[in-house]
Protein backbone atom coordinates (compact mmCIF):
# COMPACT_ATOMS: atom_id res chain seq x y z
CA UNK A 1 0.00 0.00 0.00
CA UNK A 2 1.32 3.79 -0.96
CA UNK A 3 2.27 5.15 2.43
CA UNK A 4 0.63 8.45 3.19
CA UNK A 5 3.75 11.04 4.52
CA UNK A 6 2.65 14.40 6.57
CA UNK A 7 4.21 17.63 6.19
CA UNK A 8 4.52 20.23 9.22
CA UNK A 9 3.51 23.98 8.58
CA UNK A 10 5.27 26.15 11.39
CA UNK A 11 2.07 27.77 13.08
CA UNK A 12 2.17 30.02 16.19
CA UNK A 13 0.38 27.95 18.32
CA UNK A 14 0.56 24.03 19.21
CA UNK A 15 -0.22 22.39 15.75
CA UNK A 16 -1.62 18.60 16.06
CA UNK A 17 -0.83 15.65 13.99
CA UNK A 18 -3.20 14.83 10.86
CA UNK A 19 -3.07 11.11 11.96
CA UNK A 20 -3.58 11.17 15.35
CA UNK A 21 -7.07 13.60 14.86
CA UNK A 22 -7.81 11.24 12.27
CA UNK A 23 -7.43 8.20 14.13
CA UNK A 24 -9.12 9.86 16.91
CA UNK A 25 -12.09 10.60 14.37
CA UNK A 26 -12.40 7.12 13.44
CA UNK A 27 -12.70 5.95 16.75
CA UNK A 28 -15.45 8.36 17.30
CA UNK A 29 -17.61 8.42 13.98
CA UNK A 30 -21.25 7.12 14.78
CA UNK A 31 -20.91 5.86 11.04
CA UNK A 32 -17.99 3.63 11.08
CA UNK A 33 -19.32 2.24 14.68
CA UNK A 34 -22.20 1.47 12.69
CA UNK A 35 -20.62 -0.04 10.20
CA UNK A 36 -19.06 -2.25 12.32
CA UNK A 37 -21.74 -3.73 14.48
CA UNK A 38 -23.04 -5.07 10.74
CA UNK A 39 -19.74 -7.22 10.13
CA UNK A 40 -19.84 -8.26 13.51
CA UNK A 41 -23.58 -9.22 13.11
CA UNK A 42 -22.80 -10.89 9.49
CA UNK A 43 -19.81 -12.93 11.31
CA UNK A 44 -22.69 -14.60 13.57
CA UNK A 45 -25.04 -14.53 10.89
CA UNK A 46 -22.58 -17.15 9.38
CA UNK A 47 -22.29 -18.95 12.18
CA UNK A 48 -25.73 -19.52 12.59
CA UNK A 49 -26.91 -20.11 8.64
CA UNK A 50 -23.86 -22.04 7.53
CA UNK A 51 -24.55 -24.94 9.29
CA UNK A 52 -27.24 -28.19 9.71
CA UNK A 53 -30.63 -27.18 10.38
CA UNK A 54 -31.93 -28.49 14.02
CA UNK A 55 -32.91 -32.08 14.55
CA UNK A 56 -36.67 -32.02 15.40
CA UNK A 57 -37.48 -34.32 18.44
CA UNK A 58 -41.03 -36.24 18.22
CA UNK A 59 -42.73 -37.57 21.07
CA UNK A 60 -46.25 -39.15 20.73
CA UNK A 61 -48.92 -41.64 21.08
CA UNK A 62 -51.04 -43.18 18.65
CA UNK A 63 -54.43 -45.61 18.24
CA UNK A 64 -56.14 -43.50 21.19
CA UNK A 65 -59.51 -45.64 21.68
CA UNK A 66 -62.39 -43.14 21.67
CA UNK A 67 -64.30 -45.44 24.25
CA UNK A 68 -64.20 -46.26 27.79
CA UNK A 69 -60.53 -47.82 27.43
CA UNK A 70 -59.46 -44.31 26.33
CA UNK A 71 -56.65 -44.28 28.61
CA UNK A 72 -55.58 -47.83 28.17
CA UNK A 73 -52.14 -48.44 26.05
CA UNK A 74 -52.63 -52.21 26.15
CA UNK A 75 -55.39 -53.79 24.19
CA UNK A 76 -53.50 -53.95 20.46
CA UNK A 77 -50.61 -54.26 19.08
CA UNK A 78 -50.97 -50.94 16.81
CA UNK A 79 -51.05 -48.45 20.44
CA UNK A 80 -47.60 -47.06 20.89
CA UNK A 81 -46.05 -44.25 22.77
CA UNK A 82 -42.88 -43.28 20.57
CA UNK A 83 -39.88 -40.53 20.72
CA UNK A 84 -38.20 -39.96 17.45
CA UNK A 85 -35.31 -37.37 15.92
CA UNK A 86 -35.62 -36.25 12.55
CA UNK A 87 -32.33 -34.44 10.83
CA UNK A 88 -32.32 -32.69 7.16
CA UNK A 89 -29.08 -33.22 5.98
CA UNK A 90 -27.29 -30.90 2.82
CA UNK A 91 -26.71 -32.49 0.17
CA UNK A 92 -23.75 -32.17 -3.21
CA UNK A 93 -22.10 -29.30 -0.87
CA UNK A 94 -24.85 -27.16 -0.92
CA UNK A 95 -23.83 -25.95 3.22
CA UNK A 96 -20.19 -25.25 1.80
CA UNK A 97 -21.47 -22.71 -1.06
CA UNK A 98 -23.77 -21.07 1.65
CA UNK A 99 -20.68 -21.18 3.90
CA UNK A 100 -18.85 -19.58 1.23
CA UNK A 101 -21.86 -16.99 0.20
CA UNK A 102 -22.29 -15.51 3.97
CA UNK A 103 -18.29 -15.09 3.85
CA UNK A 104 -18.43 -12.66 0.67
CA UNK A 105 -21.31 -11.03 2.64
CA UNK A 106 -19.26 -10.44 5.51
CA UNK A 107 -15.92 -9.18 3.27
CA UNK A 108 -18.20 -7.03 1.07
CA UNK A 109 -19.34 -5.05 4.69
CA UNK A 110 -15.56 -5.28 5.68
CA UNK A 111 -14.89 -3.45 1.69
CA UNK A 112 -17.75 -0.57 2.73
CA UNK A 113 -15.92 0.14 5.76
CA UNK A 114 -12.49 0.65 4.58
CA UNK A 115 -13.83 2.80 1.84
CA UNK A 116 -16.09 5.07 4.67
CA UNK A 117 -12.09 5.23 5.54
CA UNK A 118 -10.91 6.61 2.72
CA UNK A 119 -13.64 8.62 2.08
CA UNK A 120 -12.84 10.47 5.40
CA UNK A 121 -9.44 10.78 5.41
CA UNK A 122 -10.13 12.38 1.90
CA UNK A 123 -12.85 14.65 3.33
CA UNK A 124 -11.19 15.13 6.48
CA UNK A 125 -7.85 16.33 4.56
CA UNK A 126 -9.42 18.92 2.47
CA UNK A 127 -11.36 20.68 5.35
CA UNK A 128 -7.58 20.83 6.74
CA UNK A 129 -6.52 22.36 3.54
CA UNK A 130 -9.49 24.91 3.29
CA UNK A 131 -9.27 25.61 6.90
CA UNK A 132 -5.50 26.86 6.73
CA UNK A 133 -6.25 28.42 3.01
CA UNK A 134 -8.92 30.69 4.57
CA UNK A 135 -6.00 31.26 7.72
CA UNK A 136 -3.43 32.48 5.57
CA UNK A 137 -6.10 34.39 3.07
CA UNK A 138 -7.70 36.27 5.80
CA UNK A 139 -3.55 37.49 6.87
CA UNK A 140 -3.19 38.13 2.93
CA UNK A 141 -6.60 40.33 3.26
CA UNK A 142 -6.33 42.28 6.06
CA UNK A 143 -2.97 43.39 4.80
CA UNK A 144 -3.94 44.36 1.85
CA UNK A 145 -6.73 46.24 3.40
CA UNK A 146 -4.23 48.10 5.73
CA UNK A 147 -2.19 48.73 2.75
CA UNK A 148 -5.12 50.60 1.34
CA UNK A 149 -6.03 52.21 4.38
CA UNK A 150 -2.59 53.59 5.17
CA UNK A 151 -2.72 55.03 1.26
CA UNK A 152 -6.01 56.59 2.05
CA UNK A 153 -4.94 58.21 5.70
CA UNK A 154 -1.72 59.84 3.23
CA UNK A 155 -3.74 60.89 0.53
CA UNK A 156 -6.69 62.80 2.65
CA UNK A 157 -3.33 64.93 3.38
CA UNK A 158 -2.77 66.53 0.08
CA UNK A 159 -2.87 69.79 -0.61
CA UNK A 160 -5.26 68.94 -3.32
CA UNK A 161 -9.00 69.22 -2.49
CA UNK A 162 -10.08 67.64 -5.97
CA UNK A 163 -7.62 65.27 -5.72
CA UNK A 164 -8.29 64.07 -2.29
CA UNK A 165 -11.77 63.45 -2.97
CA UNK A 166 -11.27 61.79 -6.07
CA UNK A 167 -8.74 58.87 -4.70
CA UNK A 168 -10.26 59.03 -1.55
CA UNK A 169 -13.35 57.26 -3.23
CA UNK A 170 -11.45 55.22 -4.89
CA UNK A 171 -9.52 53.94 -2.13
CA UNK A 172 -12.56 53.41 -0.34
CA UNK A 173 -14.24 51.44 -3.08
CA UNK A 174 -11.40 48.98 -3.02
CA UNK A 175 -11.44 48.85 0.90
CA UNK A 176 -14.87 48.07 0.53
CA UNK A 177 -14.28 45.40 -1.65
CA UNK A 178 -11.45 43.70 0.08
CA UNK A 179 -14.00 44.10 3.37
CA UNK A 180 -16.35 42.35 1.40
CA UNK A 181 -14.01 39.40 0.80
CA UNK A 182 -12.85 39.21 4.36
CA UNK A 183 -16.20 38.90 5.70
CA UNK A 184 -16.96 36.38 2.85
CA UNK A 185 -13.85 34.19 3.93
CA UNK A 186 -14.64 34.80 7.58
CA UNK A 187 -18.34 33.15 7.09
CA UNK A 188 -16.53 29.83 4.75
CA UNK A 189 -13.93 29.70 7.56
CA UNK A 190 -16.62 29.15 10.22
CA UNK A 191 -18.64 26.84 7.83
CA UNK A 192 -15.20 24.57 7.38
CA UNK A 193 -14.80 24.59 11.15
CA UNK A 194 -18.16 23.34 11.31
CA UNK A 195 -17.59 20.48 8.59
CA UNK A 196 -14.89 19.72 10.03
CA UNK A 197 -16.27 18.91 13.61
CA UNK A 198 -19.21 17.02 12.05
CA UNK A 199 -16.85 14.59 9.84
CA UNK A 200 -14.63 14.53 13.13
CA UNK A 201 -16.22 14.70 15.93
CA UNK A 202 -13.69 17.09 17.46
CA UNK A 203 -13.35 20.75 17.44
CA UNK A 204 -11.11 21.92 15.18
CA UNK A 205 -7.51 23.01 16.32
CA UNK A 206 -4.19 23.89 14.42
CA UNK A 207 -3.98 20.84 12.50
CA UNK A 208 -0.64 19.49 10.57
CA UNK A 209 -1.74 19.36 6.80
CA UNK A 210 -1.30 16.03 5.04
CA UNK A 211 0.97 15.72 2.30
CA UNK A 212 -0.02 13.28 -0.44
CA UNK A 213 2.77 12.48 -2.68
CA UNK A 214 1.98 12.45 -6.94
CA UNK A 215 2.61 9.03 -7.65
CA UNK A 216 -0.66 7.54 -8.55
CA UNK A 217 -1.19 5.18 -11.56
CA UNK A 218 -5.21 4.16 -13.16
CA UNK A 219 -4.03 0.41 -12.60
CA UNK A 220 -4.25 1.01 -9.08
CA UNK A 221 -8.54 2.14 -9.35
CA UNK A 222 -8.96 -1.83 -9.09
CA UNK A 223 -6.82 -1.76 -5.44
CA UNK A 224 -10.14 0.38 -4.32
CA UNK A 225 -12.36 -0.89 -1.87
CA UNK A 226 -15.14 0.40 -4.11
CA UNK A 227 -13.95 -2.07 -7.32
CA UNK A 228 -12.94 -5.38 -4.84
CA UNK A 229 -16.74 -5.12 -4.06
CA UNK A 230 -17.67 -4.78 -7.64
CA UNK A 231 -15.08 -8.13 -8.04
CA UNK A 232 -16.62 -9.56 -4.23
CA UNK A 233 -20.40 -9.69 -5.90
CA UNK A 234 -19.74 -10.87 -9.22
CA UNK A 235 -17.97 -14.06 -7.25
CA UNK A 236 -20.73 -14.16 -4.66
CA UNK A 237 -23.06 -14.51 -7.66
CA UNK A 238 -21.62 -17.37 -9.37
CA UNK A 239 -22.00 -19.10 -6.19
CA UNK A 240 -24.84 -18.01 -5.79
CA UNK A 241 -26.06 -19.24 -9.04
CA UNK A 242 -24.33 -22.57 -8.48
CA UNK A 243 -26.08 -23.26 -5.07
CA UNK A 244 -29.78 -22.32 -6.55
CA UNK A 245 -28.55 -24.83 -9.48
CA UNK A 246 -27.70 -27.50 -6.88
CA UNK A 247 -31.05 -26.87 -5.17
CA UNK A 248 -32.64 -29.21 -7.75
CA UNK A 249 -31.49 -32.08 -6.19
CA UNK A 250 -33.06 -31.90 -3.18
CA UNK A 251 -31.71 -32.56 0.77
CA UNK A 252 -33.04 -35.30 2.44
CA UNK A 253 -34.88 -35.59 5.90
CA UNK A 254 -33.98 -39.12 7.72
CA UNK A 255 -35.88 -40.00 10.70
CA UNK A 256 -35.39 -42.57 13.53
CA UNK A 257 -38.61 -43.33 15.67
CA UNK A 258 -38.26 -45.52 18.96
CA UNK A 259 -41.97 -47.31 19.72
CA UNK A 260 -42.69 -48.35 22.35
CA UNK A 261 -46.08 -51.08 22.91
CA UNK A 262 -47.27 -52.18 26.39
CA UNK A 263 -47.33 -56.77 26.18
CA UNK A 264 -45.61 -56.09 23.05
CA UNK A 265 -42.73 -56.12 21.59
CA UNK A 266 -41.00 -52.61 20.46
CA UNK A 267 -39.36 -51.85 17.18
CA UNK A 268 -38.10 -48.55 15.39
CA UNK A 269 -39.19 -46.72 12.62
CA UNK A 270 -36.61 -45.39 9.90
CA UNK A 271 -37.63 -43.16 6.97
CA UNK A 272 -36.08 -41.13 4.42
CA UNK A 273 -37.99 -37.95 2.48
CA UNK A 274 -37.23 -35.36 0.13
CA UNK A 275 -38.78 -33.11 -2.13
CA UNK A 276 -39.41 -33.71 -5.89
CA UNK A 277 -38.53 -30.31 -8.08
CA UNK A 278 -41.02 -30.32 -10.71
CA UNK A 279 -42.36 -26.76 -10.61
CA UNK A 280 -39.01 -25.11 -12.21
CA UNK A 281 -38.75 -22.67 -9.21
CA UNK A 282 -35.13 -23.67 -8.87
CA UNK A 283 -34.21 -23.21 -12.62
CA UNK A 284 -36.16 -19.91 -12.56
CA UNK A 285 -34.04 -18.51 -9.66
CA UNK A 286 -30.79 -20.10 -11.19
CA UNK A 287 -31.71 -17.65 -14.43
CA UNK A 288 -32.26 -14.91 -11.77
CA UNK A 289 -29.12 -15.14 -10.42
CA UNK A 290 -27.58 -15.15 -14.18
CA UNK A 291 -29.26 -11.56 -14.42
CA UNK A 292 -28.29 -9.96 -11.54
CA UNK A 293 -24.78 -11.16 -11.94
CA UNK A 294 -24.69 -10.14 -15.84
CA UNK A 295 -26.03 -6.32 -14.20
CA UNK A 296 -23.27 -6.30 -11.82
CA UNK A 297 -21.09 -6.93 -14.35
CA UNK A 298 -22.42 -4.00 -16.38
CA UNK A 299 -22.40 -1.97 -12.97
CA UNK A 300 -18.71 -2.70 -12.70
CA UNK A 301 -17.48 -1.21 -16.24
CA UNK A 302 -19.50 1.48 -15.61
CA UNK A 303 -17.51 1.91 -12.57
CA UNK A 304 -14.06 1.67 -13.87
CA UNK A 305 -14.86 3.85 -17.09
CA UNK A 306 -16.24 6.63 -14.92
CA UNK A 307 -13.69 6.26 -12.63
CA UNK A 308 -10.95 6.56 -15.09
CA UNK A 309 -12.73 9.42 -16.41
CA UNK A 310 -12.34 11.31 -12.89
CA UNK A 311 -8.45 9.94 -12.63
CA UNK A 312 -7.76 11.57 -15.56
CA UNK A 313 -9.42 14.43 -15.26
CA UNK A 314 -7.67 15.41 -11.97
CA UNK A 315 -4.52 14.15 -13.12
CA UNK A 316 -4.56 16.46 -16.02
CA UNK A 317 -5.41 19.05 -13.68
CA UNK A 318 -2.56 18.62 -11.05
CA UNK A 319 0.12 19.24 -14.04
CA UNK A 320 -1.97 22.21 -15.24
CA UNK A 321 -1.79 23.64 -11.83
CA UNK A 322 1.71 22.59 -11.50
CA UNK A 323 2.38 24.73 -14.05
CA UNK A 324 0.38 27.78 -13.17
CA UNK A 325 1.61 27.80 -9.81
CA UNK A 326 5.39 27.35 -11.23
CA UNK A 327 4.39 30.51 -13.34
CA UNK A 328 3.34 32.75 -10.70
CA UNK A 329 6.20 31.77 -8.72
CA UNK A 330 8.34 33.32 -11.47
CA UNK A 331 6.40 36.33 -11.36
CA UNK A 332 6.17 36.62 -7.95
CA UNK A 333 10.45 36.55 -8.16
CA UNK A 334 10.46 38.79 -10.32
CA UNK A 335 7.64 41.69 -8.80
CA UNK A 336 9.65 40.96 -5.72
CA UNK A 337 13.06 42.07 -7.09
CA UNK A 338 11.49 44.80 -8.71
CA UNK A 339 9.87 45.96 -5.62
CA UNK A 340 13.08 46.08 -3.96
CA UNK A 341 15.01 48.03 -7.20
CA UNK A 342 12.42 50.87 -6.69
CA UNK A 343 12.71 51.03 -2.93
CA UNK A 344 16.43 50.94 -3.04
CA UNK A 345 17.02 53.11 -6.12
CA UNK A 346 17.71 56.52 -4.79
CA UNK A 347 17.35 58.18 -8.44
CA UNK A 348 13.97 56.92 -8.93
CA UNK A 349 11.18 58.98 -6.46
CA UNK A 350 9.00 56.17 -5.39
CA UNK A 351 5.94 57.45 -3.47
CA UNK A 352 3.78 55.99 -1.49
CA UNK A 353 0.89 55.53 -3.62
CA UNK A 354 3.18 53.01 -5.98
CA UNK A 355 5.02 51.22 -3.51
CA UNK A 356 1.12 50.21 -1.63
CA UNK A 357 -0.02 49.31 -5.43
CA UNK A 358 3.48 47.18 -5.71
CA UNK A 359 3.01 45.29 -2.32
CA UNK A 360 -0.47 44.78 -2.86
CA UNK A 361 -0.31 43.31 -6.47
CA UNK A 362 1.93 40.69 -4.60
CA UNK A 363 -0.54 40.11 -2.31
CA UNK A 364 -3.00 39.42 -4.76
CA UNK A 365 -0.30 36.99 -6.85
CA UNK A 366 -0.29 35.26 -3.60
CA UNK A 367 -3.89 35.10 -2.55
CA UNK A 368 -4.18 33.64 -6.81
CA UNK A 369 -1.45 31.26 -5.72
CA UNK A 370 -3.44 30.27 -2.71
CA UNK A 371 -6.48 29.14 -5.03
CA UNK A 372 -4.21 27.00 -6.88
CA UNK A 373 -2.77 24.95 -4.51
CA UNK A 374 -6.11 24.44 -3.02
CA UNK A 375 -7.26 23.11 -6.03
CA UNK A 376 -4.35 21.08 -6.65
CA UNK A 377 -4.86 19.36 -3.31
CA UNK A 378 -8.47 18.58 -3.80
CA UNK A 379 -7.64 17.20 -7.23
CA UNK A 380 -4.62 15.06 -5.28
CA UNK A 381 -6.81 13.65 -2.39
CA UNK A 382 -9.41 12.61 -4.89
CA UNK A 383 -6.15 10.59 -7.46
CA UNK A 384 -5.53 9.21 -3.69
CA UNK A 385 -9.04 7.75 -2.96
CA UNK A 386 -9.12 6.69 -6.62
CA UNK A 387 -6.36 4.32 -6.19
CA UNK A 388 -5.64 3.34 -2.27
CA UNK A 389 -6.57 -0.06 -1.04
CA UNK A 390 -6.66 0.67 2.72
CA UNK A 391 -5.14 3.33 5.28
CA UNK A 392 -3.48 0.42 7.35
Amino acid sequence: MRMLSFVFVPLLCFSAEFNDVFYKALELSPMLKAKEQSILASRQNLLGEATYKNPILSIGLNDMLLNDNFLRRDVESMQTQFIGITQEFETFGKLDLKEAILRADTLILEYELEDLRLELYKKMALKVEEISTSNTLLELLEQKKSNLSLLLKYSEQSINIAEIFKVSVELQKKIFVVEDKILETKEKLESYKNEFKYLSNQDYMSVERAKIENNFSQDEIKKSPKYKIYEIKAKQLELTSKLEDRKKYSNVNVGVVYNHRQNYEDYLSVSASFSLPIYGSEEAKVQKTRHLSAENTQKEQNYISNAMAVFDTNDKRVEYLKRRVKNLDDILYKYKELNRYDKSNITNSVTLEKNIENENLLLDLEIEKLKYNLDMKSALLELFYLTSGSLK
